[in-house]
């Protein structure tokens, strides 16, 4: 008989053992994921855990997680938990049964997404190929205009899930990426073939007329956003990219309009003519300030190169002199490129003011030097004194 009642208690507690969770493992096991249906708890009968079921050999209640007809419940010594619950440091829902719920729920008038096995996710959550995004601290689904650091983002106002392309917000037409990050402004972009202006709000622009972009760029919008290409209007020229400038008589002038600079000079050199060119303003509106001031450049062994660059160093001495093998120049200027501005050529043993130096080489407009550009003297003494760090200089031919 002894043996019976043994065998019995056995069979009990192995029964027992098969309902309790190991260690986890209901995370791998929890109800499916409920997708972009937004049905609440997860499916599964509404039965509570009876204690007749949960009674052990030794007449005490399993307390923890437990399944019950493939639903997971976490019991405590006052019953099933009911709500949120923490739980080994993650959130988890249970409906007023005490059956844990997946995929989204709605809580309070505010949705909440939860993983297969339970927990409450938070930041960017990926749903049936959707992206929604959950509150970092609550776990709240967002809805609306998001901004992370600098960048906005639009989510759904009923579903929250994040928008792309074009979205008419507020009667106003925003664009947004394939990431969900909006177009910023003022800023001129290309969707579609087409140029778009849109506003430092990130709004597409419904005025007409000349607007300019955070590059500094002049453009000429119309109401529906687009920007005018390839035209002239009101004295400018606009290219095929929508940018415009003034329109100027002088060949070299008009060519200087397409340039920028980070300072509000500008320095443009015709390597074919031997002419220097100085200008003040900014792109588009650049005004030739200094007439033009002939030059010698490189010779053929030693061209002096082509390209946008900008003037970077002075020479640190008096009068800007630096000594070469053997001759001298002052206010020496370099540039990025590694070439110099600087004067004609002087005695290698000059010092002082160069006006009333020994003069080694004054030949101008010629291809004679190691890659510099040599100006007169008062030329160069200009530029040296009045054109600051940075400033674009054009080099062509």
């Amino acid at each position: 008989m002894k043996r019976v009642r043994l065998f019995a208690m056995l069979l009990s507690i192995t029964l027992f053992a098969s309902a309790a969770p190991v260690t986890g493992a209901h995370a791998a096991q929890a109800g499916s994921d409920q997708g972009s249906a937004k049905t609440g708890i997860a499916s599964g009968q509404n039965i509570a855990v009876s204690e007749e079921a949960l009674a052990a050999a030794d007449g005490t209640t399993k307390l923890g997680w437990v399944k019950k007809d493939n639903n997971w419940y976490y019991v405590t010594a006052k019953g099933n938990k009911t709500g949120w619950a923490k739980i080994d440091g993650k959130y988890y829902f249970f409906n007023n049964n005490g059956v844990m719920a997946s995929g989204f729920i709605k809580d309070q008038n505010k949705w909440y997404y939860l993983s297969k096995s339970g927990e409450m996710q938070t930041y960017w959550q990926k749903v049936n190929g959707k992206w929604y995004y959950l509150d970092t601290k609550t776990g709240a689904m967002q809805t609306g205009w998001l901004k992370l650091g600098q960048r906005w983002f639009y989510l759904d106002p009923t579903n929250g899930d994040l928008k792309t392309g074009w979205q008419k917000v507020d009667g106003r037409w925003y664009y947004f990426d394939n990431d969900g990050i909006m177009y910023g402004g003022p800023h001129v972009y290309k969707i579609d073939n087409k140029y778009y202006f849109f506003e430092s709000s990130g709004a597409l622009t419904n005025k007409a007329g000349f607007q300019t972009s955070d590059l500094g760029n002049t453009f000429y919008t119309n109401t529906d956003g687009t920007i005018v290409v390839s035209s002239e209007i009101g004295g400018k020229i606009i290219n095929a990219e929508g940018v415009a400038v003034n329109k100027v008589d002088d060949e070299m002038d008009q060519k200087a309009q397409w340039y920028d600079s980070r300072t509000k000079y500008l320095v443009l050199a015709d390597l074919s003519d031997h002419e220097l060119r100085v200008y003040q303003g900014n792109k588009g509106e650049w005004t030739r300030i200094k007439g033009s001031w002939e030059f010698s450049c490189g010779a053929p062994a030693t061209r002096t190169p082509c390209g946008q660059f900008e003037l970077c160093y002075k020479y640190p001495t008096d009068y800007g002199w630096k000594r070469f093998e053997k001759c001298k120049a002052a206010y020496v200027y370099w540039t990025t490129a590694g070439f110099m501005l600087h004067t004609i050529l002087y005695d290698k043993y000059a010092e002082g003011d160069p006006d009333y130096a020994e003069i080694a080489d004054d030949r101008l407009g010629m291809n004679i030097s190691m890659s510099c550009i040599r100006l007169e003297t008062s030329c160069a003494r200009w530029i040296y004194q009045n054109i600051p760090h940075q400033t674009r200089l054009v080099v062509y031919e």
